[in-house]
């Protein structure tokens, strides 16, 4: 019986892990000019750098994008190496951002409260067959 609680709680919890409520999204260089702290930044450089900055550890001014964070020089490496850093946003290549992301948050929740109802509609209707 125990069991079933368990699988109702690991099931929702494996959706939020596949799903997740945020994304990266490409963001364009007339955004770039203007853009505010928020989500976490992945900065993709002519020169095939790659950055990543946590949020708040970042900001534009002057053409050119300050940052703390960590750097890996091509993709099949991993972000080890800590920097801090000012890149020229005319050295970007194309930056990626992390957001909130409307669609999958609203499928997630709906698709969890699915689960536990029916799970416990499900445990329910088994409680009752074997009381008889």
């Amino acid at each position: 019986m125990c069991k079933k609680y368990i699988v109702l709680v690991l099931i929702p919890l494996l959706l939020i892990h596949l799903c997740g409520c945020y994304s990266l999204r490409e963001i364009s260089k007339d955004e770039m000019v203007g853009l505010k702290e928020g989500g976490d930044l992945i900065v993709y450089t002519k020169d095939s750098t790659i950055y990543s900055f946590k949020e708040s550890n970042y900001h534009i001014s002057n053409d050119s994008l300050y940052g703390k964070g960590y750097v890996k020089f091509n993709d099949n490496s991993g972000f080890k190496v800590a920097i801090e850093n000012t890149i020229a946003l005319k050295n970007i290549k194309a930056i990626e951002r992390d957001e909130l992301n409307p669609v999958t948050t609203t499928l997630l929740i709906t698709g969890s409260v699915i689960l536990v109802v029916g799970g416990v509609f499900f445990i329910a209707f088994a409680i009752g067959m074997s009381g008889h």
